[in-house]
């Protein structure tokens, strides 16, 4: 009867283990702005980095990515990088492949594709090429609903890139992505990428993260990440031509996932950078 009791508690002690561990997956999500392929970089122009990019990229493997600042071509050379990757996503200029584009990158052995789609920073969301109060270049932000396959738990993936010029613009942007992300997420689980230009010590970010955790329920999963509170460091770099690198990119998460850790990743070879921006990581697990 002794050996039946600790055999029959085994027994639910491993159910309750796999259970546990069932109702919890860890998922690393990447936010990268690559910058656009401009010859004027120099040593840093894009053909330089690709293979720095590439064996990064190839190291983390990252289950969710949204980049930002791609031109098609980098586009396409990303997706030969990724080959077990899935990519939504197309070019701000006119929908399709012209101007910067704002993908999302996602595992097809871990995600299937439900929905995705695609809008405008602006008055007029679906316009293709149109643009927003203050801003001077048409920005946009792209969205995938993904379903987890091994559990069929469905999440949604926004990533975006807010105006370069006026806290307007950037403040109209947030208005609006707060707005579409409750119309097309609802409460469901939610993680938001992106390069949003704005200083994490400035007024117009606080009014956003605020907006965002009231609305969306989302909080900045990277802005407890030690290296944020040193002022001497940030996401932005410019190649190593500023005076103070500031924190302009994040990632958002909702109360489905709690963050297990999160990293700004300085990669550079000699005197190339990866780019102008550091890309960030975040390890999240999805209850």
């Amino acid at each position: 009867m002794k050996h039946f009791f600790i055999s029959f508690l085994t027994v639910v002690l491993l159910l309750l283990s796999g259970i546990c561990h069932a109702a919890a997956q860890e998922f690393k999500v990447m936010s990268f702005n690559i910058r656009f392929d401009n010859p004027a970089d120099g040593i840093n122009a894009w053909p330089n980095r690709v293979p720095l990019v590439e064996a990064y990229l190839n190291q983390q493997m990252p289950h969710i990515i949204g980049f930002q600042e791609a031109m098609h071509h980098q586009v396409i050379k990303l997706e030969t990088m990724l080959p077990g990757y899935t990519r939504v996503g197309t070019g701000r200029d006119d929908g399709r492949e012209s101007g910067e584009h704002s993908p999302i990158f996602f595992k097809k052995d871990v995600f299937e594709l439900i929905n995705q789609g695609q809008f405008w920073l602006s008055e007029t969301p679906e316009v293709a090429g149109s643009i927003g109060p203050g801003a001077v270049l048409p920005r946009i932000a792209t969205w995938a609903h993904l379903v987890v396959k091994s559990t069929g738990k469905e999440l949604f993936i926004f990533n975006t890139h807010f105006s370069h010029i006026g806290d307007n613009a950037r403040w109209f942007s947030a208005q609006l992505m707060s707005e579409r992300m409750k119309q097309i997420a609802g409460e469901n689980a939610l993680i938001v990428t992106g390069d949003f230009n704005l200083d994490i010590t400035g007024e117009t970010y606080k009014k956003m993260a605020e907006l965002f955790q009231v609305n969306n329920q989302l909080l900045n999963a990277t802005e407890n990440e030690p290296s944020f509170i040193q002022t001497q460091h940030g996401t932005f770099n410019g190649f190593g031509r500023v005076d103070r690198q500031t924190f302009i990119d994040f990632i958002f998460a909702n109360p489905h996932f709690s963050v297990a850790s999160a990293s700004i990743d300085r990669v550079k070879d000699g005197e190339v950078f990866i780019s102008d921006h550091w890309p960030i990581t975040v390890v999240v697990e999805m209850q």
